[in-house]
């Protein structure tokens, strides 16, 4: 089959890519690289034009302030509009959510519609924001969620508006309008099953794959000073509960003092990103979910020990009896306690790697999961 991938956040397609070929397929990413990471895509529709200097982003910033229009959202469509030729006539088109090139949502359904209607059949898939995630956090999720900032009281609305803006009137309709052309809807993880749960087109969860041939086991054994890595995308802080993190680090540094030594990296491209942290022995992934993220997930690829999510919600889900992650929660006291006994017990860092890497080969293998996902594209009529 000829397959196009629309968009891409965090390795999410490239690696689901990479199964689908060793399958037969072929298959061609459209997107932006997924911003300042960079992710290699096939037919690029982003651009660094205007993160090129100070001058840039002001022009950009006053040509909205003054018109209502986004300058880089013009440049995705012209671009995309050059690769219309390269976008037609494929088998499956699958849309990594209903909003996968970023754009203001009129733009957004240019592109979408074009995809639509020269293409077969459609799929849709439930990562990242979008309208009835955001409308389930708002309306329906009980528990702990990526908005807790806003429920706690830290900050406002209009500080996480990149969750909030998907209960516009403009979002919900390019997401019903891609549900609508799609042959199923199919859920990345348990946090975005949540909200599908009266989705007719819902199919089961199909995690996230993972080409785990680019990673080796890199086992820290130098146990003498345990090595603690958090990554920081700032426009995501509060959305991945790194607060809670930051605390649980100081009283850390504070009890532990040279026994740890604490790297934390911002905003860094990819290929700097995973480098970073290679020697690390426990990466800080995010609170304030049910599931693994994807840096999670390579990371548990190379053997580090993460917290990420891992509670008995996650359990059922996948229909596990454990799994080697330290269950991330919103708690402090929690936080540091876990911390504690890893850095009191360093030999078990080195088991829970070794588990870590076990558990993604036999769940999230990407040849494993392309098979899933072909097997979605095939059962339709």
């Amino acid at each position: 089959m000829r397959i196009l991938l629309v968009g891409e956040y965090s390795g999410f397609h490239n690696s689901l890519k990479h199964g689908l070929q060793q399958l037969g397929h072929e298959v061609n990413i459209v997107g932006d690289g997924d911003g300042f990471k960079r992710f290699p895509v096939d037919i690029e529709v982003g651009s660094t034009y205007f993160e090129q200097s100070w001058l840039h982003r002001k022009i950009k910033v006053g040509w909205w302030k003054l018109t209502g229009y986004n300058l880089e959202d013009r440049l995705k469509l012209a671009r995309f509009r050059e690769s219309e030729n390269l976008l037609k006539n494929y088998d499956i088109v699958q849309f990594i959510n209903s909003n996968p090139f970023g754009c203001e949502p009129a733009v957004e359904r240019i592109m979408l519609d074009f995809l639509i209607k020269n293409n077969q059949k459609s799929f849709l898939i439930a990562c990242g924001d979008d309208y009835e995630y955001a409308r389930f956090l708002t309306e329906e999720h009980e528990g702990y969620n990526i908005l807790d900032s806003v429920h706690r009281g830290n900050l406002q609305k209009q500080q996480l508006f990149h969750t909030y803006k998907y209960l516009g009137n403009g979002y919900r309709d390019n997401y019903y309008k891609v549900l609508e052309a799609s042959q199923n809807i199919i859920p990345s993880n348990v946090d975005y099953a949540m909200a599908l749960k009266q989705q007719d087109k819902a199919t089961a969860i199909i995690p996230a794959a993972i080409n785990h041939s680019k990673f080796q086991l890199e086992l820290n054994t130098d146990l003498s000073q345990i090595q603690i890595f958090m990554g920081i995308n700032r426009g995501n802080y509060w959305k991945k509960g790194i607060n809670y993190f930051e605390e649980a680090l100081e009283i850390v540094k504070k009890k532990y003092g040279n026994k740890v030594f604490i790297t934390i990296a911002e905003s860094l491209p990819y290929q700097e990103y995973i480098t970073k942290y290679k020697n690390a022995h426990i990466l800080l992934d995010q609170v304030l979910c049910y599931d693994q993220g994807y840096n999670a997930l390579e990371a548990m690829a190379q053997g580090k020990v993460v917290f990420s999510g891992g509670s008995s919600i996650y359990l059922k889900a996948h229909d596990l009896a454990s799994v080697p992650v330290i269950d991330a929660r919103p708690d402090v006291d929690y936080l540091v306690n876990q911390l504690s006994l890893l850095i009191d017990n360093p030999q078990d860092i080195l088991e829970i790697g070794k588990a870590a890497r076990k558990h993604i080969l036999d769940h999230h293998d990407s040849i494993k999961i392309a098979q899933a996902y072909q097997q979605n594209y095939l059962n339709i009529g």
